[in-house]
């Protein structure tokens, strides 16, 4: 009898210990899956390809090509400080020629939809070459390129801004301006790497073909944000103006049902024609061609303070660079890093001086009369993404914000669920079989002592 209950014993901790093995082993992988293999997997993927499109909206354009032609542009031509100044508006009520009394050896500019004008002596006010309330968009491709490996992935982002009223086969009619922008960044944190290989190269209409010098370390994020963003300011990169300056988080929201952080980024005005010469100038040493091509359309010498519109002496003789501001707000999804909205307010704009700039974006009246008769505009444009590529981008960010949760969250808390209740249940069937074995000698005994004493037959008296 006692070696049957020995038997028993060993058959019900057999049943235990395969329990406890199990449940371990389901704990183990739980805890795998959110210390090793979940982290091993925020990660930048290597097959990024998106394109985000903003919406299309009323905006204004200095054409660089008309301004250094001399010529205004079609939508302003009829204008009357538009047509030879407006000399020759007399002239042409009562009929007569514009070209009269014009020698052979005089230089003529025909201006569309006005008179001819002596294009050593007509002076169009900027008005003139700035095409106001038309119709512009943005679009930016953004895709992986080498080098990309286990630890870094390079974007190489195209950007444009357009105008939807002028498209010519190859598009270059209603290009604005245009960038190709490459730039190395860790998988994890989004950081640019600490080495000289980001490279920018700027187009603007009139500009030619010249490029900006390659190779130069790049400060901030930009085209997406590390995974498990923090509620903090970030430093962010902008593009425009080579510059890296403090993006601020707002706050906690939601974009089409997606957790999502709000970040915005206030510029300006910066002035772009020196912050863009000193990062080429810290990036190459003497005269380039390239780096003056680029430069050029931000600095305007020998016009008039009349013809930009400013206030005082109208023959003055005034230096005008390019200025920029700019709102940035950006939508964050915190889990996967990844830009989920976002919007730009872009303004730039001709100024003598730093100091002229702030007081004249800092004049609400004079901000509203510029907007409605721009005279020193180059380039505004305020708009966010549009419908179609919001859901895109919401698409994907849900999909990676699935994936880490399914594998972060609810796998290993099944995982860690089922081994608990595997090891409790092998822990308590242990204990259930080795009390009952316990008890079963423990009953043997007793009959075993209640045997030997029996007592025999009494004895008669």
């Amino acid at each position: 009898m006692a070696r049957q209950s020995s038997s028993a014993g060993r058959r019900s901790s057999v049943p235990a210990l395969v329990l406890v093995g199990l449940g371990a082993f389901l704990i183990t992988i739980a805890l795998a899956l959110v210390f090793f293999v979940v982290p091993t997997q925020k990660k930048t993927p290597l097959d990024i390809n998106t394109t985000t499109v903003t919406n299309t909206t009323q905006g204004a354009v200095l054409v660089g090509a008309a301004l250094a032609g001399n010529s205004p542009t079609e939508l302003n031509a009829d204008r009357p400080e538009c047509r030879d100044g407006g000399a020759n508006d007399d002239e042409d009520a009562a009929g007569g020629s514009p070209d009269e009394g014009a020698t052979d050896d005089e230089q003529v500019v025909e201006t569309p939809g006005g008179p001819a004008a002596d294009d050593s002596d007509v002076q169009f006010p900027v008005t003139c070459f700035i095409d106001n309330d038309i119709p512009l968009y943005s679009q930016r491709r953004v895709q992986a390129v080498e080098p990309s490996d286990a630890e870094i992935i390079t974007f190489q982002a195209a950007q444009s801004l357009l105008r939807e009223d002028k498209s010519g086969s190859d598009g270059v009619e209603g290009l604005v301006n245009a960038s190709i922008d490459r730039v190395t960044v860790d998988r994890v944190t989004a950081e640019p790497t600490d080495e000289a290989v980001s490279t920018l190269q700027l187009a603007a209409t009139g500009a030619g073909d010249e490029t900006a010098p390659a190779g130069f370390v790049r400060r901030g994020l930009q085209y997406k944000f590390p995974f498990d963003t923090e509620q903090r300011d970030y430093d962010y990169f902008d593009a425009s103006t080579f510059t890296t300056n403090p993006i601020s988080f707002v706050g906690e929201t939601t974009v089409g049902g997606i957790d999502a952080y709000e970040f915005r980024q206030e510029l300006g005005p910066i002035d772009m024609w020196s912050s863009i010469r000193d990062h080429f100038a810290s990036i190459s040493d003497g005269y380039d061609p390239a780096v003056e091509a680029v430069l050029a359309s931000y600095r305007r010498e020998g016009m008039t303070a009349g013809q930009w519109g400013l206030a005082g002496d109208p023959e003055r003789e005034v230096d005008m660079r390019r200025f920029y501001t700019n709102t940035r707000t950006v939508y964050v999804n915190p889990e996967t890093g990844q830009v989920v909205n976002g919007s730009e307010n872009i303004y730039q704009f001709f100024a003598e001086d730093q100091d002229e700039a702030e007081a004249f974006v800092n004049d609400a009246a004079g901000m509203e009369e510029e907007r409605a008769e721009p005279t020193r505009t180059a380039v505004r444009f305020e708009s966010g993404w549009n419908e179609e590529t919001q859901e895109r981008t919401l698409s994907a960010a849900q999909e990676t914000a699935d994936t880490l949760n399914t594998f972060g969250r609810i796998l290993p808390a099944v995982l860690g669920v089922l081994g608990v209740l595997a090891v409790l249940g092998g822990i308590l069937l242990g204990v259930r079989g080795a009390a009952g074995g316990r008890t079963g000698r423990g009953t043997r005994a007793t009959r075993g002592a209640r045997g030997d004493g029996v007592a025999g037959p009494a004895p008669r008296a």
